[in-house]
């Protein structure tokens, strides 16, 4: 066997053989790199691993670093991932089950808080609630009970979660949503695109939103946005409690509690 036939049994191998060769080298080259941590790994050791000459491991790193999936040390000249599998994990994540990735992050949430919890993403222009923890206690809020009939007609505005999501558009977007959306005559006969235009400001620049009884009576909440690597909105952490609950404590102290771990969920996104 010629070196360059040696994916299947380099010095770090074997890897999966397919019947196409370059991806089976590239693969390997990714998986060497992966492994080498952050000081990432010279040519030489990437292509002895890998059981390739060094300028046929030359030539495919350079095709690597042409697609941003692998980037050159300037000063080491070592190779390291590069920033498109940032974006290739954020598309896998909106392809998975992003729920089951946020499962721990709620659970905590929910042990440390004993009310409600549930994560939510924005379809078209509504709120959806893709896990629900609902509290342990005799009085609480159950999402499933108190939504609209018509969940398209329920404005965002009047919900921690759905303040949260609105305020992660782009400005675009949202001008859109206001003049397209089915409950942009809830905005015409309520609080006014002027006053959300500003809500969106005050969200973003306190890094939460409150609901104190806007959707129904008795129900009160706190959400923060879930950020991913680009430091995108794709989902809002909230706490729904009865208002017959509230204290100035316990409204701080949710607050704190989802905004934190609405950075942890964060971090397992990507976001830095």
């Amino acid at each position: 066997m010629s070196n360059d036939q040696a994916v299947e049994g380099g010095t770090d191998g074997p890897w999966r053989r397919t019947p196409i060769q370059a991806i089976d080298r590239t693969m390997a080259l990714l998986d060497v790199t992966a492994r080498a941590g952050a000081a990432g790994t010279s040519l030489k050791a990437l292509t002895t691993a890998v059981g390739l000459h060094a300028s046929t491991g030359r030539t495919l790193l350079a095709s690597l670093v042409a697609h941003g999936l692998i980037r050159q040390d300037e000063g080491t000249r070592h190779y390291l991932l590069g920033s498109r599998f940032f974006d290739l994990n954020r598309a896998y994540l909106a392809q998975s089950d992003l729920s089951a990735v946020a499962a721990p992050v709620l659970k905590d949430l929910w042990e440390q808080t004993r009310e409600t919890v549930h994560l939510a993403v924005l379809k078209d222009t509504q709120r959806v609630d893709i896990a629900v923890l609902v509290s342990p206690q005799l009085l609480n809020i159950n999402p499933t009970t108190t939504q609209f009939t018509d969940k398209s007609a329920a404005p965002l505005f009047r919900t921690a979660a759905g303040k949260v999501l609105f305020a992660g558009l782009t400005d675009a977007r949202r001008e859109r949503m206001l003049d397209t959306a089915p409950w942009r005559d809830a905005v015409a006969s309520g609080p006014g695109a002027d006053s959300l235009r500003m809500l969106v400001d005050t969200v973003r620049r306190q890094g939460f939103a409150t609901n104190l009884e806007e959707e129904a009576a008795g129900v009160c909440g706190v959400a923060a946005p879930v950020n991913d690597h680009t430091d995108q909105t794709v989902a809002a952490l909230c706490v729904g409690y009865p208002a017959a609950r509230r204290s100035r404590t316990l409204d701080e102290s949710l607050r704190v509690a989802v905004v934190d771990a609405a950075a942890e969920l964060s971090v397992l996104l990507g976001r830095a």
